[in-house]
């Protein structure tokens, strides 16, 4: 069986996939999600493609010393 090469366009899709359905995710989570589907993921790829895509989306990082954890920033309320 031929595995998917990874990409940075799967990746952003799987992120915000997992983003959308559970509020946040991480590389784990991504690598996982990337396997399941027949990618061959491996974490420091799935690592530094995610700080890209975050650097260019805006994302929010949290990391909480043993993992980051991604996700989108929380749209500000203006009063008008």
């Amino acid at each position: 069986m031929t595995k998917n090469l990874l990409s940075p366009d799967a990746v952003r899709l799987a992120a915000t996939t997992l983003i959308l359905a559970e509020g946040s995710t991480s590389v784990l989570c991504v690598q996982q999600f990337l396997r399941n589907r027949g990618y061959q993921a491996y974490e420091a790829e799935v690592s530094g493609w995610l700080l890209t895509i975050v650097q260019q989306q805006g994302w929010l990082v949290n990391d909480n010393g043993l993992f980051c954890v991604y996700g989108f920033p929380c749209p500000t309320l203006s009063m008008q």
